[in-house]
């Protein structure tokens, strides 16, 4: 896919250019405060709007959802089909075993409410086992990324549908942390280079391909505060209606009534 698919405002028509390649399994890479979040929710954005059946199920640490600023405004989000925005669920996850789990219980939602698009939001944020010992974290990453390529096949066709995961930038190498575990499973790699003040080029690193965007809109959100659809206690907007329970980790999964997500509300 093209890195307009992320970069550009939803009002710029992509669909040709981001459905060019076939590529299923895509590492987004960039150093803080690049704007990967809005990247990622431009995308999703995206994706739920020229699929009328495609489903978007969103991993992230509260914590960094917490943290994290959305250089978007309200209008570009909800303009032409808002409700499509409910087709985006997001699932927060303590660590890796949470992703995974989240991964794995996908099969517990009929077929027709499960996600055709997975997206992690800084995956290494979650990956707490290990510490600082390589070889384990080596092996958390493993597990994770297998798991989500192993959740996004189709369970009659064996399709691959849609991966998504960002990453910070590795200070030692510039690129991808762990990007000989990634390498098995992701074929396709963007990544955000600073221009300066404020500017960025989003590059596919397998031909160059690259698309200039800003982080210096004229209006600057907490993501906390972005769009009520795309992020609801509402069930009926969670494409898995499943709750997972936390509580010295994993407690348990049950229907959700009212899911405990985020309930967000956008400033005019």
């Amino acid at each position: 896919m093209h890195p307009r698919a992320f970069a550009e405002p939803l009002d710029a028509s992509t669909r040709a250019e981001a459905s060019e390649r076939a590529t299923t399994r895509v590492a987004l890479v960039g150093p803080p405060g690049c704007g990967k979040t809005t990247l990622l929710l431009r995308f999703c954005a995206r994706y739920v709007r020229e699929n009328p059946d495609g489903r978007v199920l969103y991993i992230a640490s509260k914590r960094a959802m917490d943290r994290a600023r959305v250089h978007a405004t309200r209008d570009e989000l909800l303009r032409d089909d808002p409700r499509a925005l409910d087709r985006i669920g997001i699932k927060y996850a303590e660590d890796d075993r949470d992703a995974r789990a989240l991964c794995c219980f996908r099969h517990a939602a009929p077929a027709n409410a499960q996600p055709t698009a997975y997206v992690v939001d800084d995956l290494g944020s979650l990956i707490k086992c290990g510490g600082k010992d390589r070889v384990k974290r080596e092996i958390a990453y493993a597990k994770t990324l297998a798991a989500l390529h192993e959740s996004a096949r189709d369970d009659e066709s064996g399709e691959e549908r849609l991966v998504v995961v960002s990453e910070q930038r590795d200070e030692e190498t510039g690129g991808v942390p762990m990007w000989y575990v990634y390498a098995r499973w992701f074929g396709e790699v963007m990544q955000a280079c600073e221009v300066g003040n404020g500017e960025w080029d989003l590059v596919r690193q397998s031909d160059m391909a690259s698309v200039r965007y800003s982080t210096r809109p004229a209006l600057s959100l907490d993501c906390p505060s972005i769009v009520p659809n795309l992020w609801s206690n509402n069930s009926s907007a969670d494409p898995l209606n499943l709750s997972l329970s936390h509580g010295g980790g994993i407690a348990g999964w049950t229907p959700a009534t009212s899911a405990p997500n985020v309930a967000c509300v956008m400033p005019d």
